[in-house]
């Protein structure tokens, strides 16, 4: 009685954890295909975001600066900390007031952090000849050289939409990865305990 309790609750877990995935899943998907339509609204909010946590990042670095006792820290670490806290601030106050602006600026930083990932692990996949996966390192690596370039290229109408479709992916990528978890995923179920027998040994 005991062990098929256990089974049925352990099932029975096994059964929300599935419900939860797949509502979980439906809803980032819908969010993503929301988002597919919506690219400039989503760059918008996603810039805000963006400042808003710059400007938690710089008061909270502003504040450790200056309560951290000088006998714990030299103040050349705590001048240079205040600054950083400083720049965290006025960036999160220019995304937040300026977040048009603010997204132009983040999309030419994409497009470049693109561009130099992409040559970077093409470089990679060049110098390491014994990989097996060498050449779809390299393609990939020239697929995101080629998408950076492009939305250096498009600059800066690439600002109004480029962040707002790389949120909208992002979130079709885990609403898809979670819907296929919460319906076709095969939960381990704790086996049930069968009583030992003397002489029997074990099955």
């Amino acid at each position: 009685m005991v062990s098929i309790a256990a089974f049925n609750g352990t099932a029975d877990t096994a059964g929300r954890s599935r419900w939860w995935f797949t509502g979980a899943g439906a809803l980032l998907l819908l969010l993503g295909i929301g988002g597919l339509f919506m690219v400039v609204t989503l760059t918008t909010v996603s810039t805000l975001w963006y400042g808003a946590l710059l400007l938690v990042a710089g008061i909270v670095e502003i504040i450790e600066a200056l309560m951290n006792p000088r006998e714990t820290e030299a103040w050349r670490s705590r001048a240079v900390r205040f600054l950083a806290g400083l720049l965290y601030l006025f960036g999160g106050l220019y995304a937040v007031l300026r977040p048009l602006e603010a997204s132009l600026a983040l999309t030419l930083v994409l497009g470049a952090t693109l561009i130099a990932s992409g040559v970077a692990r093409a470089l990679w996949g060049i110098a390491h000849e014994a990989q097996a996966s060498r050449a779809a390192v390299i393609l990939f690596a020239l697929l995101s050289v080629l998408l950076g370039a492009a939305i250096i290229a498009q600059w800066p109408y690439s600002g109004l939409w480029a962040i707002g479709l790389f949120v909208s992916c992002d979130l079709l990528a885990a609403g898809l990865s979670w819907l296929w978890v919460g319906l076709f995923g095969r939960p381990q179920l704790a086996a049930a305990a069968t009583p030992y027998r003397i002489g029997a040994g074990p099955r």
